[in-house]
């Protein structure tokens, strides 16, 4: 309520869409933006103190038997204490991001969905913000990238026991042929008072300032924002360093394959002499593209969305 309350701008990711640069330049600039009443959570605190709990109490909610609880009433307490404990004053903006506000990428990587748990996850989250939610910003990415990339983060971070074979992973995506569109309607019902702004991963580079921009709200100059300081980011996988690594769990079994892991990219780093990975044919992959633009098209045209465009040339 204007004037009563502080409001909300969500950004949600998806996963593998450049989000860790867009948290790293909004946490590198986080003390200048409170000053002009823009209050930017860092995203670990957003993940630890709200999105984990909503995600503990969906889990209990389908079925899962997680060691630590979390019912609704503690649920609803815990919320407002992280929200309170902003200090954002009426009308000021409270900027979230945490990618994993509708689930992890290792629930696509099984399922060939499109987070497949997000009809209970995604409201959770929603519904647990104290405050009027004003925006939704969220990046989406080509099918046959998406997937690509989130295997290469299922496999940094699955235990050995629970590791699947590429082939598995495709079967999955193809015969279930996921969509952008109904994660997009989900995100429209959860937030229904909320404009959702959308681009393409393919066009970060050429949009970044305007993604920037429009997270921190209108006042604050992009361009005299703080860059983030350097950082030793994990580089994206090799084709080969892939393969190596699922060769060798067959070979050795999943534990004994993942604990080589970190070695086996080192002596395969992504370059010139290793292009990225890409599971896909070229047949596969022209699939996904026409499903991509197809579905993006579509979304594109729904209410309260914007789709960020780079300008012509």
């Amino acid at each position: 309520m204007a004037g009563d309350a502080p409001h909300v701008v969500v950004h949600g990711g998806v996963h593998k869409t450049a989000t860790s640069h867009i948290q790293s330049i909004l946490q590198r600039n986080a003390g200048r933006l409170r000053k002009s009443g823009v209050h930017y959570v860092h995203h670990r605190d957003t993940r630890k103190k709200y999105t984990f709990p909503t995600q503990l109490n969906g889990y209990e909610k389908l079925g899962l038997n997680y060691k630590t609880k979390m019912p609704d009433d503690q649920l609803a307490k815990q919320a407002r204490k992280f929200f309170e404990g902003i200090g954002a004053g009426p009308d000021e903006r409270i900027v979230i991001s945490d990618e994993n506000m509708p689930g992890h990428s290792g629930h696509c990587v099984r399922s060939g969905l499109l987070y497949n748990r997000r009809e209970v996850l995604l409201p959770i989250f929603a519904q647990h913000i104290p405050y009027p939610v004003t925006e939704v910003h969220l990046a989406l990415r080509n099918y046959a990238d998406f997937f690509a990339s989130t295997f290469i983060e299922f496999l940094r971070s699955a235990k050995g026991e629970n590791v699947i074979p590429e082939a598995q992973m495709k079967r999955a995506v193809l015969s279930n042929l996921p969509s952008w569109t109904g994660f997009i309607e989900q995100v429209l019902i959860c937030f229904p008072g909320a404009q959702l702004t959308l681009w393409r991963h393919e066009d970060f580079h050429a949009l970044s300032d305007t993604v920037i921009g429009n997270l921190c709200g209108p006042g604050i100059d992009v361009a005299s924002l703080a860059a983030p300081g350097r950082k030793r980011g994990r580089p994206s996988a090799s084709h080969r360093a892939v393969q190596e690594l699922l060769i060798e769990i067959e070979r050795s079994g999943g534990e004994a394959a993942l604990a080589r892991r970190v070695e086996i990219q080192d002596a395969y780093p992504r370059g010139p002499d290793y292009p990225g990975y890409d599971p896909w044919s070229a047949e596969e992959r022209t699939h996904l593209t026409r499903l991509y633009d197809r579905d993006m098209a579509e979304i594109a045209k729904r209410d309260r969305v914007t789709l960020l465009r780079p300008r012509p040339g």
